[in-house]
C-alpha cells in the first residue's frame, strides 16, 4: 500500500443535482482523463473563505447556468487515489453533497461534450465513471 503521507491531497465537493427523477450529468469526450468513462457527476474545489455549499452553488451557477439549492446534508466522504490532470498522482476527498435544481438552462462548458438530465432508472445505461458509480449505488440509485 502507498504512504498517502507522501502523496499530494486535493478535496473536491461533488453535486447530485436532482430534479424530480432525474440526475443532471455531464458527458466528457471519449479518451479524456483520468477515466476511460465518459459520465460524471458535478465538482469543484473547496474555497478557503466561503462554505462549500457556497461554493458549489456559485460554482454550478457560473460554470453551467443552473441554480440549485444545496443540502444541508452532507451525503457522504468517498476517497481515491489516481493520477490528476495534470499528471500527478494524488489522493483525493470527496466531499457529495444533494442539490435539489431550481432553475437555468444547463449549458455546455468548453471541454465537455455534453450536459443532460439522466433519469435514475436509467443510469446504469450510462457509462459512468467509478467514483459517480460507488456513489449512486451507494443512494440505491444504482444496484
Amino acid at each position: 500500500m502507498e504512504n498517502l503521507n507522501n502523496l499530494p491531497q486535493k478535496e473536491l465537493i461533488i453535486a447530485i443535482i436532482e430534479n424530480d427523477d432525474a440526475i443532471l450529468m455531464r458527458k466528457k469526450p471519449e479518451g479524456s482523463e483520468p477515466y476511460k468513462e465518459t459520465w460524471y457527476l458535478f465538482g469543484c474545489e473547496p474555497i478557503s473563505h466561503q462554505d462549500n455549499p457556497t461554493t458549489l452553488k456559485n460554482y454550478l451557477k457560473t460554470e453551467f447556468g443552473v441554480d440549485v439549492e444545496v443540502s444541508n446534508e452532507q451525503v457522504s466522504f468517498a476517497n481515491e487515489i489516481k493520477v490528476d490532470h495534470d499528471g500527478v498522482e494524488k489522493f483525493f476527498t470527496y466531499i457529495n453533497m444533494k442539490c435539489r435544481y431550481l432553475c437555468g438552462e444547463p449549458k455546455v462548458p468548453k471541454g465537455l461534450e455534453k450536459v443532460d438530465w439522466v433519469p435514475k432508472d436509467k443510469l446504469q445505461d450510462y457509462d459512468l465513471v467509478p467514483p459517480s458509480v460507488k456513489l449512486l449505488k451507494g443512494l440505491g440509485y444504482l444496484q
